[in-house]
Parts: structure tokens; C-alpha cells; sequence
């Protein structure tokens, strides 16, 4: 068959399913069964292909075509295999013998597309699918797919050779499971439900990996280790131990071998053996193993393997202190404490490596990222202080500071100006502020924070670390009086200067610094009064001109916190200042070209009424805040206006002061006069016009609060407020949809307005809700959907042609 033919074939095929989905009324079977395609374990294969011919004829039409294409092929061989992960759908495809024409070798027409890598993948992940029942696993033992599978585990294409893997120790798994079991079998037996020929397939499984193991051929060695790994997790009783207890001599004889380009793929074996029940198991060694993993090689290879020991959720206390000694050596052979190690090969190695730049970096980065993740679970290092000391000596370093003391000054002059060393160490002197021993040293870590702030050199990425440390130990010092004269006669002067910074990500940066350290000293009436008269405030609203939508999105942030710090001590905040805040801020709303600064304002409304402090002259910005918002062309920024409206909501109808000072009339209710003030600024407006928004997350959020509203208004239908439904977006809408369900004998046109409770009544709210809680997957992520990608596919140039599947 011509490649126009097999295309004319697809185009039938899918033309013939389309068809079906326009009759869903007389094949509502089809239509479940193909919507859940990608999984038929839900679906009654037997159903759909008696009912739809067509797929038979398809698979047949394709496995017997003399130059099918290879796309077509691969994508029929997955399609074969899930119609067959029913044990109906296997046993009416055995019986037309397609089964076998797909999946047995040489049952093609065109036994030339198997050199094809798509057509092998496409093969075995039809195969994977079958794995569901025994009688697939039955047909891959009787017709010996074992050896093409432990072949194609050496496949030159590595995503072929990782499917094979997959498929291999699903069969593994498979064959322990309680579908191989007969129905008398007992439910917790430990013993292998295994016939002697099931006994065979597991033993050739194996021993193939055990072979492979001892090849001298380096990808057949991490193939096996990648299976390996695979079995142990996820493989249960008799097969792991049978397995554990054969690799266990090549194993010993690979770590043992020191081969660096194997010491991850050792240790995920490790990590795997060591959550299993072998680990309690002397005669398995796993303990044994992974020491001597940690012995073996050479110093790079060593390093590697004690960060990876260090994070095992299973480690004896020897072997953790062990590892955790030799991820400490880099650092320690930068200060005076050389003379203290034992270790005396390993020094020898180290002082080789620590000369070499490549070497050097990459043991510093090892060392560096071992403390940081020893530090997240708050490690009890025997020497705290020391560690610390040296990462900041190491820092030092780094920056152009080589110590007269350290024994290795000329050789680390290839450290200067390293950034990923920089980085790394910036990164873990921040993990250490979360120990409170640290606490004598925060003057020194500040020091050496402050430098690279101070640094013109810096890199940008560089600064920022630095920032984010700062803000972790500002926590540690935040206690103390002297932290507030730090940060106005050192920290601040050199945040001036970087917030004029020629790097827009430098002065980013520098914003949202002040905004974090801003909130972490929320409630320090001394920081409030250091940001007011220092003159950082002003600088704050003047980075909300910056040329970079960035950085105004940061400034927004930070004059938010610093609004809200200053609030509370109302006498430093003049009115006429709030008044030009709340100005640039609407400004910035209504007139920003980009998204993140108007979602930064919105945010920072939010904020502040949230806030325990009302802030003066808020209320009357909230009816515009929610008009912009709520029109704006950017859905994020929508999102977070409907947020704001939450928070309002809530607040006017739980007696917040924002629900006083509202009544026009005493005989009113209080939820009467709350509502009416939720509808003077907009709110109501808002949620209904957001419910038909274009956006779907954003109606999925406007149908919660209405939802809510409908809640914290539990005597709505007794409030009179009325909502005009002409000049709103939300109007057409409604009368359209649903005003006729209660007003079918009046014209709709002549509906000007309708009350609150009659607009809830009429909304259909909760199933609104299900419907939108819907990804949109459920209407395209479906056959129909995949059909029109294989014919659009098909019509294309060959470049473009894919696999659909």
C-alpha cells in the first residue's frame, strides 16, 4: 500500500469514529468506551469492538500492509494493546488472530519497519498495555516475547530500551500478584503463586540481568542497574529477594571496581534495597554494600556517594557521621584544621582535586549542597560553628579574599568571581540561620553578606542569593536591638545603591528583598520608624516609575508591606502621603501596559483590608480598585480582584467596619445595609459580570463566592436590594438564560432591574459550579479530539508527521 493510501485508510478510520460520536443517542457505548481510551481497564472491550468493526478492520488492514507507515503502525500497535487490557477485548482479538499478526515478530507484512524506533516503542507499549489480565501475560510467555524483550532491553534507542525495562518488571511484578492467584488461593500468602514454567520466565529474567551485570559493555551494565532499581521497588515477594540474592556478587564486584560512571545508578539501586525489608537482613549486605560504595573510588566518586548516603531515610548513626565527615573535607581543607584529618589518602586526593578548577568547583558544590540538605533536617553537626565558619571563609574566598591562613591560597585563585560556587555557598549559609547556636555569629554572617551586597562585582544571580540569605537570618537577629542600627547606618545605604542598579534584575531583586524583610519585622514599631526616617520610603515610590514591568510589580509589593508597618503608627503617615500612594497605585491599575504590576496592586488592596489595622481612606479606592480589576484584560489580574472581593464579602457581612456607617434607614436589617454597600462598590456587579467571564477560572472562582455569599447571607431572600440589569455585561446574560424560567409571559426587554435574591434563585449556582469545576480535558482531551490530531497529522508535509498517541 502507497503512503496515500495508508493516509486515505486513517481518514476513513477516523471519519467512521467521527461518525459514531455525531450518533451518540443510538451508541452511547462507544462514546464511554472511547472517552476513556488511554485507560481501557474501564472499559468493555468485548462491547466496543463488536460494536465498531471498524477497529478490527483497521488493525488488520494495517498489520497486513506490505509499506504501512511507520507512524500509522506504531500508533495501531498501542491502539491493539488497550483494546486488549479487557480479557473480552483480548479474547475476541485472539480469535480474529490480530493479537498475533500485531505482536508476534513477523507477523507484519513489513518486517523492515521494526528497524524503525517508533515501530519498537509503539510495540512494546502495546504489549505494556495488555498487562492487565494473566491470558496477556500468557501470550507473551507462550510465543517467547521474553527474549525479543530482553533484547530490545540493549536497544540503541534509550527510550526503547527504557520501555523494555518497564515492560520486563511489570512481568515481573505481575506474575507475584494476586491475579495470578486462583480465587482458592489464600489473600496473604507470602508464596509465589508461580507454576514451573512462570518459575522459568522469572529465572530467564534474571539471570539476563545478572549477565548483564558482569558485561564489559557500559550500557548493558546501567540497563540491568535501571531494572534492578525498578524491581526492588516495585516488585514484591519471592522475586526481589530471588533477585537480590543473585546480583549480589556482581554487585560487590561493581562497587568494589570504583567505576565513577556508575555511581548513581549504584546508588539508586541502594536507596531502593535500603526501603525493602533487605535492609534488616544481615545476609543481604545492604549496609555492607553502601559503605563500602562510600570507600571505593576515587575522591569525586566518594563525595557523590556521601551527599546520596547522607539522605537515605534508613542510615545507621556510624555510617551518616562517616559520610557526613567526608562531605565536610572540602571545607575543612580551606582553614587551619587540615592537620586534624585522618583521613590521609583522602587528603592526598583532595589536594590534588582542590588545585584543579573543574575538580575543585565541583567538590566545593558537592560539600556545599550535602550541608544544605543535612541542614534542612537540622543535622546535629558535632561542630556547628566550625561548619559555618568555613563556608564563610569559603565565601570570602570566593569574593577575593584569600586568607593567610589557608593552606591552599595560591590554588584557589581560580575560585575569585565563581559564581556557582558563590551561589551554592550563599545557599547554605542561609539553610544554617535555622540553627540557634548560630545566633554569636550573625555580625560575621552579615559581614559577609553586606560585601557581596557592597560588591560592585557581584553578579546579579550572585546578589540575589545573598538577599535571600539575609532575609533568613534577619529572623535569627530580628530579636535583637542592634539589628535595627545594622540595617540603617549598613544595610539601607547599600540597598539605595542597588536599587538604582543599571541591571533591572539587581534592582528587582533589591525590591522584593525589602518587601520579605519588611514583613518579617511586621509589628517592629523601630524598623517602621528606621523605614520612615531613612528615607527608603521615598525611594520605594519612586521605583514605582521604574522602565521595567518587573521591578514596578516589586516596588508595588514592597510599598505594600511598608504601607502596612507604617500604618501602625498612623502619625508618621500623613494623609496627603497616603493620598499620593493610593494615587500611584490607581494609576498603575487603570494605565500599566503590563500584567504583573497591575496583579501586584491588586494584591497590595488586598493586603491592606486584610490587615488588623484599617488603613485611612481605603474605602474610597475599593469601588475603583474593583471596576479596573474586574474589566481588565489580563485574567490573573481578575483572579486577584475577585480575591479582594472575597475578603471585602467577608468582612461587610460579619460587622468589619467596613460594614458600618451604611444605614440610610433604621428600620433596615444589618445584612440589608451590608449588601446594599457591597453593591455601591461594585461587588455584586463584579461577581455576576466575572460568573460569564470569558476566562473559565475566573467564572470557577466568581460561581465560589457567589456560592459563599449565598451562604453568608443566610436571609437573603428577606433583603430588598435590586440590581439593574440593563448597562451590565451580566444582564444579557441572565435575562437570556434565565429570566424566562420566571418570567415567561413578559417580555424580557422590558426588564430593567431584578432583586439580589431573585438573580440567586435564578442562577443555578451549584450546577454551574460542577460544570466549570471541569477541566476543560473533558472535551478536549478525548478520542474525538485525538481522531482530529491523526487527520490533521496525516495531511501534513512527512516533517510534521507525528505520533498522535
Amino acid at each position: 500500500m502507497i503512503e496515500s493510501e495508508c493516509v486515505l485508510l486513517v481518514q476513513f478510520v477516523t471519519i467512521c469514529i467521527l461518525h459514531c460520536f455525531q450518533g451518540l443517542h443510538c451508541d452511547s457505548t462507544f462514546f464511554g468506551a472511547m472517552d476513556n481510551l488511554p485507560d481501557q481497564r474501564n472499559v468493555n472491550g468485548e462491547s466496543l469492538l463488536q460494536q465498531q468493526p471498524c477497529l478490527l478492520e483497521f488493525i488488520s488492514s494495517v498489520c497486513k500492509c506490505k509499506d504501512a507507515d511507520h507512524a500509522i503502525l506504531s500508533f495501531t500497535l498501542k491502539l491493539t494493546g488497550l483494546l486488549a487490557a479487557t480479557e473480552q477485548g483480548f479474547r475476541l482479538l485472539e480469535e480474529e488472530g490480530l493479537l498475533a499478526c500485531a505482536f508476534e515478530r513477523g507477523g507484519w507484512c513489513a518486517p523492515d519497519l521494526w528497524h524503525e524506533p517508533s515501530v519498537r516503542s509503539g510495540w512494546l507499549q502495546g504489549l505494556l498495555n495488555t498487562l492487565n489480565h494473566r491470558k496477556a501475560l500468557e501470550f507473551i510467555r507462550e510465543n517467547g516475547l521474553i527474549k525479543v524483550l530482553l533484547h530490545l532491553q540493549n536497544d540503541p534507542s534509550l527510550f526503547v530500551s527504557s520501555l523494555a525495562n518497564e515492560v520486563l518488571v511489570n512481568i515481573l511484578n505481575f506474575m507475584t500478584s494476586s491475579k495470578m492467584s486462583n480465587s482458592s488461593d489464600a489473600a496473604g500468602s507470602t508464596q509465589c503463586p508461580m507454576g514451573p514454567d512462570w518459575v522459568s520466565v522469572s529465572s530467564e529474567i534474571i539471570r539476563a540481568g545478572v549477565e548483564a551485570l558482569g558485561s564489559e559493555k557500559h550500557p548493558q551494565v546501567i540497563q540491568a542497574l535501571k531494572m534492578l532499581s525498578l524491581v526492588l521497588s516495585q516488585c514484591g515477594e519471592p522475586i526481589r529477594s530471588m533477585l537480590w540474592k543473585d546480583v549480589l556478587v556482581p554487585l560487590e564486584v561493581l562497587i568494589n571496581g570504583g567505576s565513577g560512571s556508575l555511581t548513581l545508578p549504584l546508588m539508586n539501586v541502594l536507596q531502593a534495597a535500603v526501603r525493602t525489608p533487605l535492609l534488616s537482613q544481615s545476609d543481604c549486605k545492604v549496609m555492607e554494600l553502601t559503605e563500602a560504595m562510600l570507600c571505593a573510588g576515587n575522591g569525586k566518586d566518594c563525595f557523590q556517594c556521601a551527599v546520596l548516603i547522607v539522605t537515605l531515610e534508613k542510615c545507621p548513626d556510624v555510617l551518616k557521621r562517616k559520610a557526613i565527615n567526608i562531605i565536610l573535607l572540602p571545607l575543612r581543607c580551606l582553614s587551619t584544621q587540615l592537620q586534624d584529618i585522618a583521613e590521609k589518602e583522602l587528603e592526598i586526593v583532595l589536594e590534588k582535586q582542590l588545585s584543579q578548577k573543574s575538580s575543585c568547583i565541583s567538590l566545593l558544590l558537592q560539600s556545599l549542597s550535602g550541608i544544605t540538605e543535612l541542614a534542612h533536617t537540622k543535622y546535629p553537626f558535632e561542630d556547628l560553628q566550625s561548619v559555618t565558619r568555613s563556608v564563610m571563609l569559603l565565601l570570602r574566598i570566593c569574593s577575593g579574599h584569600l586568607s593567610s591562613f589557608s593552606p591552599h591560597r595560591i590554588s584557589l585563585t581560580h575560585l575569585i568571581g565563581c559564581c556557582k560556587v558563590q551561589r551554592c555557598g550563599l545557599d547554605t549559609l542561609g539553610a544554617l540561620s535555622v540553627y540557634k547556636e548560630n545566633v554569636d555569629l550573625r555580625h560575621e554572617v552579615f559581614g559577609v553578606l553586606l560585601e557581596y551586597l557592597q560588591n560592585p562585582d557581584s553578579h546579579a544571580t550572585v546578589l540575589k542569593k545573598a538577599l535571600q540569605a539575609a532575609v533568613r537570618w534577619i529572623d535569627v537577629w530580628s530579636p535583637f536591638p542592634d539589628l535595627l542600627q545594622f540595617i540603617s547606618r549598613d544595610l539601607f545605604p547599600a540597598l539605595e545603591k542597588r536599587t538604582c542598579d543599571v541591571r533591572w534584575e539587581v534592582r528587582d531583586s533589591t525590591l522584593e528583598f525589602i518587601a520579605q524583610m519588611t514583613a518579617a519585622l511586621r509589628g517592629n514599631t523601630g524598623y517602621a520608624e528606621v523605614l520612615h526616617t531613612s528615607g527608603m520610603f521615598s525611594i520605594l515610590l519612586s521605583s514605582l516609575a521604574d522602565v521595567e514591568g518587573y521591578v514596578r510589580a516589586s516596588a508595588v509589593g514592597a510599598v505594600g508591606e511598608a504601607v502596612t508597618s507604617l500604618v501602625q503608627q498612623t502619625e508618621l503617615l500623613l494623609a496627603s502621603y497616603l493620598e499620593e500612594i493610593l494615587s500611584r497605585m490607581m494609576a498603575i491599575l487603570s494605565q500599566d501596559t503590563e500584567g504583573f504590576p497591575r496583579r501586584a496592586v491588586v494584591k497590595a488592596f488586598t493586603s491592606w483590608l486584610k490587615g488588623p489595622h484599617p488603613l485611612p481612606a481605603l474605602d474610597q479606592s475599593l469601588s475603583s480598585v474593583l471596576s479596573s480589576g474586574g474589566n481588565d484584560f489580563d485574567w490573573e489580574v481578575k483572579i486577584h480582584t475577585l480575591e479582594l472581593a472575597d475578603v471585602l464579602m467577608e468582612k461587610t457581612l460579619t460587622c468589619c467596619p467596613y460594614a458600618v456607617q451604611i444605614s440610610s434607614s433604621p428600620d433596615e436589617t444589618h445584612l440589608t445595609q451590608a449588601l446594599r454597600k457591597l453593591k455601591d462598590l461594585g461587588l455584586l456587579d463584579l461577581l455576576l459580570n466575572s460568573l460569564f467571564d470569558c476566562d473559565r477560572p475566573v467564572c470557577e472562582k466568581a460561581c465560589s463566592l457567589l456560592l459563599k455569599l449565598r451562604t453568608l447571607a443566610v436571609d437573603i431572600d428577606r433583603c430588598d436590594v435590586v440590581l439593574d440589569v440593563c448597562g451590565n455585561r451580566w444582564g444579557d446574560e441572565v435575562g437570556s438564560r434565565y429570566l424566562n424560567k420566571l418570567q415567561a409571559e413578559r417580555n424580557l426587554l422590558s426588564i430593567k432591574d431584578i432583586s439580589l435574591p431573585d438573580v440567586v434563585r435564578l442562577l443555578d449556582l451549584d450546577s454551574m459550579q460542577r460544570t466549570l469545576t471541569l477541566s476543560s480535558d473533558h472535551v478536549v482531551n478525548s478520542p474525538r479530539s485525538l481522531m482530529e490530531d491523526i487527520l490533521l497529522s496525516v495531511q501534513q508535509t512527512e516533517e510534521n508527521i507525528v505520533d498522535c498517541y
